[in-house]
C-alpha cells in the first residue's frame, strides 16, 4: 500500500482545489453566457425598458493595503473596466471608494453592521434585455472573462457581492 506523507497530501489537495477553482471559474463564465442566452426570449418579451444596474460591494485582497487596493482599482482596473463595460453595452460606470475614518466606525457600531466594504461599483445598462443580449455574445463573454481575470489582481472575490438593481429615487 502506498503511503503519502502529510506534506504530500496537503500539496495534492491544494493542487486539486486550485485545479477545481480554475475549472469552475472558466465553467462559470461559459455557463453565464449559456444561461443568459437561454433567457434571451424571456428578456425580449419583457416590455420594460427600465435601466438596470449591476452593483458590487468590494473587498480588497488581504495582502493589499487600502492604498494599494484603491490605486489599482481606480488607475489600472478603472480604465480597463470602462472599456469592457462599454463592450457589454453599459453606458455608465461609477466607483465609490470607502474612506476609512473614525466616523465610519461610528456608523458601523451604531447600526450594528459588519465590517465596511472597501468600495462599491456600479455599472448601468439600458435594460435587462440589452445587458443579457450583450453578455450572450462572444464579445460579451470575452469582456466578462477579462473583467474576472483582472479583478483577481485587487479583489477578494469570495468576500465580494454582485447583484442587479432597479433604482427608486426617493430624493433628488
Amino acid at each position: 500500500m502506498l503511503e503519502l506523507k502529510d506534506e504530500q497530501l496537503a500539496e495534492n489537495a491544494y493542487k486539486g482545489a486550485a485545479s477545481r477553482r480554475a475549472f469552475l471559474i472558466g465553467a462559470t463564465t461559459v455557463g453565464l453566457g449559456v444561461f443568459l442566452g437561454s433567457h434571451l426570449q424571456a428578456a425580449a418579451a419583457d416590455p420594460s425598458s427600465d435601466p438596470i444596474k449591476l452593483v458590487g460591494a468590494l473587498r480588497r485582497r488581504p495582502d493589499l493595503t487600502p492604498a494599494q487596493f484603491h490605486d489599482y482599482w481606480l488607475n489600472r482596473h478603472g480604465p480597463f473596466a470602462k472599456e469592457q463595460i462599454q463592450a457589454l453595452g453599459g453606458y455608465r460606470y461609477v466607483q465609490s471608494h470607502a474612506t476609512y475614518s473614525d466616523l465610519t466606525g461610528l456608523f458601523t457600531t451604531s447600526h450594528g453592521t459588519g465590517e465596511p466594504y472597501d468600495g462599491i461599483v456600479e455599472a448601468w445598462f439600458p435594460s435587462l434585455q440589452a445587458m443579457i443580449t450583450a453578455m450572450s455574445t462572444l464579445q460579451g463573454i470575452s469582456a466578462n472573462q477579462n473583467l474576472v481575470n483582472d479583478e483577481k489582481n485587487f479583489m477578494d472575490s469570495a468576500q465580494c457581492s454582485l447583484y442587479l438593481t432597479k433604482e427608486y429615487v426617493l430624493l433628488g
